[in-house]
């Protein structure tokens, strides 16, 4: 007999869906304010439409395996950090299969920047969310 109902052995799989997801509504959010206080597009090339939300997608999965990754560890810095990295890449990666200028140019956008910057607090933020859930878990905040 159990005292505890059934739980997900792996409830921070589940979170980071719904954070990812979040995390790519906030990325979307902030590149159209930067689009409007630089005025300038975020891809300035004559490209599909469609190449913004495929790197956004593929940025959006690299956060949701960052923040897998993360959650487990004994400190989250490393995670946090490759994660980031993994969203610079992929959006470079994406503009550089349709054009290598087009990477170049993404590599010194604002916007990517941003997603970039905003990719470190997920992993960290989950870390600390489950950190301190856990049975003897430390103040994630010390």
């Amino acid at each position: 007999m159990h005292d505890q109902p059934d739980r997900p052995s792996h409830p921070e799989r589940l979170a980071a869906l719904f954070i990812a997801v979040t995390w790519a509504a906030v990325v979307f959010a902030v590149s159209g304010l930067l689009a409007v206080v630089l005025d300038r597009d975020p891809i300035d090339r004559p490209v599909s439409p469609y190449l913004g939300v495929v790197s956004l997608l593929i940025a959006m999965l690299v956060v949701y395996a960052g923040i897998v990754a993360t959650v487990p560890r004994r400190a989250p810095w490393t995670g946090a950090v490759l994660t980031a990295v993994g969203v610079a890449v992929a959006f470079l990666l994406i503009a550089a299969i349709v054009d290598l200028d087009l990477a170049i140019a993404q590599l010194t956008s604002p916007f990517v920047a941003a997603a970039v910057v905003l990719a470190l607090v997920p992993p960290w933020a989950s870390w600390a969310y489950f950190a301190s859930r856990r049975p003897g878990g430390r103040d994630p905040l010390r």
